[in-house]
């Protein structure tokens, strides 16, 4: 019992340390004023990915196991909404999924009768839903309340093909050889409310003022407040922009040119159109943020219903143009009607920008989890690595292409899925 606490208090200890140090990591030379975003996205393409799914049903008297590896491809479309303002920050998100699937996987089906132990293929069509809001109201500059909703459905329609062996409660084995059309439909819904202090900014507007005038203008140097007027006149352009009516670009280069002309007193380069066209990047952030609360999560399969409590501190530091550093940490009390665990995050990354067309993220997520029962029945520590990298380019005003990929080291498979997941996005953009 001595041992399983110690092992309790070392991990609490241990993020608390990470936590402290990344508050270290600050940079107080920053200006904290608030820079707006506001951009409504509606994308349609085709996506690519391999992923794992995992089920499991416990009861009193069977135990049901299933372990998946998928490979989709499949249409998707997406609306993308973000009001990021000086005093509420909100976000919606939702998107439609259908297309083929199929993968291999294995499954164990026992009870007090027998055990079935069987590898598996299976092919058919999904079809997947989701939509997300969060919203983060302030009610002076760095204190807000957080709220964040989120429900999702699956229907699946798939042939699937078991091979295996059977053995009955004598100890006879028999092979089992078996084929079925089936169908599954799963669904789930999660809410997290709370309070928080500070506030990432987004930086799109600045990085794009700040990169024209310094490709363009490579003899002028810029003061802070000249490229900040700059970024305004970005920023109203990109905010009144109409998603159902086509913007212009002519028409908002003009207003470009003119603030060079008349403010800055510079003749604007004819080049400069060209590379107007893009920039559009996600929020790109720059400050910090601490927020905690209670959340809960629930899903129509084992485990249904999960509920508890979270910290969480996040820090962007927008280095210069082309760099942005990304630090999270995160820590989650978990309560379940079969087990109680505690599940940390530490996300230490980077994203690269190559001029406003490509965005290059790279880093490394570490989850250590611990299950706990009280402080008289702790688990044992579990250390999981997660290295990630993806990408992102505007092929041209209309075209996206995203991918992702990341792998998961894992000491067991209790509370991370060991192995790669890939995700490969080519779809068109209207905004």
């Amino acid at each position: 019992m001595r041992k399983q606490t110690s092992n309790l208090l070392n991990f609490i200890f241990f993020i608390l340390i990470i936590s402290g140090g990344t508050l270290k990591a600050q940079d107080n030379s920053i200006n904290n004023s608030v820079v707006s975003f506001k951009k409504r996205e509606l994308m349609s393409g085709f996506v690519f990915d391999v992923s794992k799914e995992r089920e499991e049903l416990l009861t009193d008297e069977t135990k049901f196991d299933e372990d998946r590896t998928l490979l989709n491809a499949k249409f998707r479309f997406e609306n993308q909404f973000w009001n990021l303002l000086d005093y509420k920050q909100e976000q919606i998100n939702y998107a439609f999924e259908i297309g083929p699937f199929g993968g291999y996987g294995d499954w164990v089906d026992s009870s007090y009768i027998g055990n079935t132990v069987a590898d598996h293929s299976f092919f058919g069509m999904r079809a997947s839903a989701n939509i997300d809001y969060s919203n983060r109201q302030y009610y002076d500059v760095k204190n807000y309340t957080l709220l964040e909703v989120g429900a999702w459905g699956r229907y699946d329609v798939y042939q699937q093909n078991s091979k295996g062996t059977s053995t009955d409660s004598m100890g006879v084995v028999t092979d089992f050889d078996n084929s079925d059309f089936e169908n599954r439909f799963r669904y789930g819904f999660q809410a997290k409310a709370g309070w928080g202090v500070g506030r990432l900014s987004p930086m799109n507007h600045l990085m794009t003022a700040h990169y024209l005038l310094e490709k363009y203008y490579p003899g002028r140097i810029f003061s802070d407040y000249e490229i900040a007027q700059f970024a305004q006149v970005i920023a109203n352009i990109k905010h009144n922009r109409d998603i159902k009516t086509e913007h212009v670009a002519e028409k908002e280069m003009q207003l470009v040119t003119d603030f060079i002309r008349n403010t800055l007193m510079l003749a604007s380069p004819e080049a400069m159109a060209a590379e107007w066209m893009y920039s559009e990047f996600d929020p790109r952030m720059e400050g910090s943020r601490f927020e905690m609360g209670p959340f809960f999560k629930y899903y129509n399969q084992e485990p249904d219903f999960v509920y508890g409590g979270f910290v969480q501190y996040e820090n962007a530091k927008y280095k210069n143009v082309s760099w942005n550093r990304n630090i999270s940490v995160s820590l989650n009390y978990n309560r379940y009607k079969k087990q109680d665990w505690m599940l940390a995050e530490v996300n230490v990354g980077w994203s690269y920008y190559s001029k406003l067309k490509n965005q290059f993220d790279f880093g490394v997520r570490y989850v250590p989890a611990i299950e706990i029962n009280g402080f008289e029945d702790v688990g044992s520590l579990s250390h999981n690595f997660v290295p990630y990298l993806s990408y992102f380019s505007q092929l041209n005003p209309k075209s996206r292409v995203r991918m992702d990929f990341s792998w998961r080291f894992a000491d067991t498979d209790q509370f991370v899925l060991p192995g790669p997941e890939f995700s490969l996005a080519i779809y068109r953009s209207k905004y």
